[in-house]
C-alpha cells in the first residue's frame, strides 16, 4: 500500500456530461456533425420542462506530492480545465431547432437564460497534511478562452404571415480575445484557491468524518482585447416576409449582416469574471469492517447547475481493491447511477476508474455520461 509519506506522482483525467431534458442522441449528433432528423429533435423537445439545463466538465491534472516533512509535505500541481454550463427555456430550444414558423401570431419567451464556456489552465503550489489528508493550494490561473451570456429577459413575436418580427432583449454577452484561443494562449490571468479540510466527528480515526472542499475558488481578469455587449432594447422588422427566418435548415442571413442589422456590435474592454469553482461537503462513515457509506452535496459556479446530492457505498476486498456504487441527483441533470473501482498494484501503483452515470456509456436515449481515471505511483 502507498504510504502517506511516500513521494507520489498522480495523474487524473475526467469527463462528465449531463442534462436534465436532452437525450444523449442530440449532443452526440451535434458533436459528430450528423443530420438531426425531426424525430430525433422532437424526442428531446417533448421532454422539455420549465427549467432546462445542460453542461459538461473536462479536466486533466498532474500532481507531485513531495516527501513528508513532519506532518506536512509539499504539493505542486498543473491542470487543464474546460467547463460549460447552459440554462434555457423550452421556447429557445424550439426556436433553435424548429424555427419561428410555429410561433406565428404569438410570442416566444427566450429568457431568462444563461451560458458560460471557459477554458483555463492552473499551476499551483501548496501543502498536504499526511495524517488527515487536509490540503491547501494556491493556483496561478491562465485564462485561455471565455464565452458567456446572461439573458435576463428576451422574447420574439412573429406576426401573422411573418410580416412582423419583433424582439425585446435585455442582457449581456462577454467573450475573450478571439484572435487566438489555442492551448497555452494567455487571454486572461488570475488567482485561485483550492483546499480540503476533514473534521473527525468521533475519536476513532476510522469513524465518522465531515470533509469540506473548495476547488478553483478564484477569478480571471480578461485582457483589453476582450469584448462585451450590453443590450436593453426592442428590435422590429415590419413590412417584409419573414415566414421562417430562423428555421435551422433555412438560415439565409450571414453573421456580419445580422450583427449590423440588429446593432449587436461588441465594444472592446477588459473585465473580470469568477472561475467555475466548486464547493462541496461530504460526510463519511464506516458500516462494518468492509463497507463505507458517504453522503455529499456540491455546487458549481456554472449556469444551469443546481446543488447536487449524492450517496455512495464502497466495499473493500482485502487491502488492494475497493468497489463502489452510488446515486446522484441534481447538478445539470436528474437521477444518475454511478460506479467505480480502485486497485493497488504491487503496493506502488493505485489505479481508479469510475463513471458518474453507468447507463450513459451504453444508451443514447438516456441523459448524461462520463468517465474518470486516475493513477498514483509512489516514486
Amino acid at each position: 500500500m502507498i504510504a502517506a509519506n511516500d513521494v507520489v506522482l498522480r495523474l487524473e483525467t475526467a469527463f462528465d456530461y449531463n442534462a436534465n431534458t436532452l437525450f444523449n442522441e442530440l449532443p452526440i449528433g451535434l458533436w459528430l456533425g450528423s443530420y438531426l432528423d425531426r424525430d430525433l429533435r422532437g424526442r428531446s423537445r417533448d421532454a422539455l420542462r420549465s427549467r432546462n439545463s445542460v453542461g459538461y466538465l473536462l479536466d486533466a491534472r498532474i500532481t507531485y506530492y513531495g516527501p513528508g516533512q513532519g506532518r506536512w509535505r509539499s504539493v505542486i500541481s498543473m491542470a487543464h480545465h474546460e467547463h460549460l454550463g447552459l440554462r434555457f427555456t423550452s421556447d429557445l430550444f424550439n426556436l433553435t431547432f424548429f424555427g419561428n414558423a410555429p410561433y406565428e401570431g404569438r410570442r416566444a419567451d427566450l429568457g431568462p437564460a444563461g451560458f458560460m464556456h471557459m477554458r483555463y489552465q492552473t499551476l499551483g503550489f501548496g501543502v498536504q497534511d499526511t495524517r488527515r489528508n487536509n490540503m491547501a493550494r494556491v493556483d496561478l490561473v491562465i485564462g485561455q478562452s471565455l464565452s458567456a451570456a446572461d439573458i435576463r429577459w428576451a422574447d420574439l413575436y412573429t406576426g401573422i404571415d411573418g410580416r412582423v418580427l419583433r424582439s425585446n432583449i435585455r442582457g449581456t454577452y462577454s467573450m475573450s480575445d478571439t484572435a487566438s484561443d489555442r492551448l497555452g494562449t494567455m487571454n486572461g490571468f488570475g488567482l485561485a484557491f483550492s483546499g480540503r479540510w476533514s473534521v473527525p466527528i468521533s475519536r476513532n480515526p476510522h469513524g465518522i468524518a465531515v470533509e469540506l472542499e473548495a476547488q478553483d475558488l478564484g477569478f480571471s481578469g480578461w485582457g483589453s482585447k476582450s469584448q462585451r455587449l450590453d443590450r436593453d432594447t426592442t428590435i422590429a422588422f415590419e413590412g417584409i416576409t419573414v415566414a421562417n427566418i430562423l428555421e435551422l435548415d433555412e438560415v439565409i442571413l450571414g453573421e456580419d449582416a445580422l450583427l449590423d442589422t440588429l446593432g449587436l456590435r461588441f465594444r472592446t474592454t477588459a473585465f473580470t469574471t469568477w472561475l467555475p469553482f466548486r464547493l462541496s461537503a461530504l460526510a463519511r462513515a464506516p458500516l462494518g469492517d468492509a463497507w463505507t457509506c458517504s453522503i455529499s452535496i456540491d455546487q458549481r459556479n456554472l449556469p444551469g447547475y443546481v446543488p447536487q446530492m449524492a450517496i455512495r457505498g464502497e466495499r473493500s476486498f482485502g487491502d488492494v481493491t475497493d468497489v463502489g456504487v452510488g446515486l446522484a441527483m441534481g447538478g445539470f441533470g436528474g437521477l444518475r447511477i454511478g460506479a467505480g473501482v480502485t486497485h493497488v498494484v504491487r503496493n506502488r501503483l493505485l489505479i481508479a476508474l469510475s463513471t458518474p452515470h453507468l447507463p450513459g456509456l451504453f444508451m443514447t436515449r438516456t441523459r448524461g455520461a462520463g468517465v474518470s481515471f486516475s493513477a498514483s505511483i509512489a516514486l
